[in-house]
């Protein structure tokens, strides 16, 4: 029985959401969603401040349980402190960044065109 590739995508994902990854472009972002459109499926990753889509054609790279834990966790620790969707940006507390968070994480998912989302918008950091 063969699998088709949006299920395998869609897999990957569920194994790598809210992870650093290396995208095609040898970046380090945030893995959050898989898009489509007419013509392709989409890793969707985060930078801190936008959403970057890369074909799926290409590869991405996880970092997590290869980087040493503490090196790992200087990722996570930085986004929480510099990442518009963190309510912790700037070293805010929570209650008073959430509003600024959301408000950022909706203007980025409202999307144009064909493009849509396939999987759930992961924001949490993992």
């Amino acid at each position: 029985m063969s699998v088709d590739n949006r299920t395998l995508i869609l897999d990957e994902f569920e194994e790598l959401k809210g992870q650093f990854i290396i995208n095609d472009s040898r970046d380090i972002e945030r893995l959050i969603a898989i898009g489509e459109d007419d013509m392709d499926y989409y890793y969707v990753t985060y930078d801190g401040r936008r959403l970057h889509w890369s074909s799926c054609v290409g590869r991405i790279m996880p970092l997590k349980g290869y980087l040493r834990d503490k090196d790992y966790a200087e990722f996570i620790r930085m986004a929480k402190l510099n990442h518009f969707d963190q309510p912790t940006l700037w070293g805010k507390s929570a209650e008073d960044g959430e509003e600024f968070a959301n408000k950022h994480k909706e203007e980025l998912m409202s999307l144009k065109g064909d493009d849509k989302f396939i999987s759930e918008v992961y924001w949490d950091l993992n």
